[in-house]
């Protein structure tokens, strides 16, 4: 649209000359220069008018929240240049109070990522009422994960069908989840110890013998799972790590660990299958998930990529990976194999809440 020119602009001035051919190629010289830097300030202006935000469900002064911290400022590095970002936290501890605002609030024009913990997605797995948002609609940007490890001082030998495995738990849903239904996919009869609400509770029942097994997850999985190999409970299978093609492999951080499928195929002549073993798959992956950042279902492509090539280079910042080296921090396409992993269909998700119902006497209330 035209604009009205102010007295003495270039509507009173007389028309400039042609440029001399050295001018001009001066002129245009500059202008080639100053090209990228107005493209850019155009770009920063259109996308993030009021700057970038992450939305981190979880309370503040939490794990989760200085993740958010790590990230927002090695994000800065891969945003467009002048992009501030604000960080608001939101709930509790499990995320779901974060996630349900996220789905509610936040529009799909790419401002605004979310930062979620693993329980959050184990939440929409198992039913949670709490839980009123998708995880499938999730576009990832960036992921979190760290080892899963099931120590037990039983031998392998030992395990026979039909044997019975006392593995410490919380409770039926939660992080040890995928414990407990490795223990039925291992064709092994479960029975849960419920109530050891932390690791330190778990560990001190295995070493008294009131339990057989306990799973290990989260930073510093690894250092705690050899404390307990030196006390007489070896790891005797990990979680491993999602592949692209939906297979578990191992976990590069222990690759002499044996996953489930392996040990299962050891002892029951073949790997598990069906929707029970993608339930385990869906919830392995969640209970390992550090931290998910991700932006809503129906973000413009264009903003999906500036994030993600910002995350690129969180991945790949010292500071990020100095500050929990069992952290493997994935960009794209890593994180998005993770959080394929966890979002089970139909069927699966129908298989894993029957399977609490009747084996466990959890049903969402």
């Amino acid at each position: 649209m035209p604009h009205a020119q102010p007295p003495g602009t270039a509507h009173d001035a007389p028309a400039p000359g042609p440029l001399a051919p050295g001018r001009r190629a001066v002129m245009c010289a500059l202008a080639a220069a100053l090209l990228p830097r107005a493209a850019l300030a155009a770009t920063t202006l259109g996308t993030f008018p009021d700057g970038s935000a992450i939305l981190v469900a979880g309370p503040d002064g939490g794990k989760l929240g200085q993740w958010a911290e790590r990230i927002g400022h090695a994000m800065l590095d891969g945003l467009p240049e002048g992009v501030a970002q604000h960080r608001h936290m939101v709930g509790g501890a499990d995320g779901v109070t974060g996630a349900n605002q996220f789905e509610t609030r936040v529009p799909p024009d790419g401002q605004t990522a979310l930062l979620a913990p693993g329980q959050s997605a184990l939440a929409w797995l198992v039913g949670d009422p709490r839980a009123q948002y998708d995880v499938a609609r999730w576009l990832p940007i960036m992921a979190g994960i760290t080892p899963g490890i099931v120590s037990c001082r039983l031998p392998a030998a030992a395990l026979s069908p039909g044997a019975v495995l006392r593995l410490a738990a919380a409770g039926p849903v939660g992080p040890d989840l995928p414990g407990l239904l490795a223990v039925e996919l291992l064709g092994l009869r479960l029975a849960p110890v419920f109530g050891l609400q932390d690791r330190a509770t778990a560990q001190q029942a295995l070493a008294a013998g009131a339990v057989d097994a306990v799973f290990i997850h989260g930073p510093q999985a690894r250092q705690h799972a050899a404390v307990l190999a030196a006390a007489g409970a070896p790891p005797l299978f990990g979680m491993g790590v999602p592949g692209d093609d939906g297979a578990v492999a191992r976990d590069p951080q222990m690759p002499e660990l044996p996953t489930l499928p392996e040990l299962a195929a050891r002892l029951r002549g073949a790997p598990p299958s069906g929707p029970l073993y993608g339930a385990w798959q869906a919830t392995a992956a969640a209970a390992n998930l550090q931290f998910a950042l991700v932006l809503p279902a129906l973000t413009p492509a264009a903003m999906v990529a500036l994030w993600r090539k910002a995350a690129a280079k969180v991945a790949a910042a010292p500071e990020v990976q100095a500050a929990a080296p069992d952290v493997r921090t994935l960009p794209a396409p890593g994180a998005n194999t993770v959080m394929a992993a966890i979002t089970a269909e139909a069927p699966t998700l129908l298989a894993l809440r029957r399977w609490l119902g009747e084996r466990l006497n959890w049903h969402p209330s």
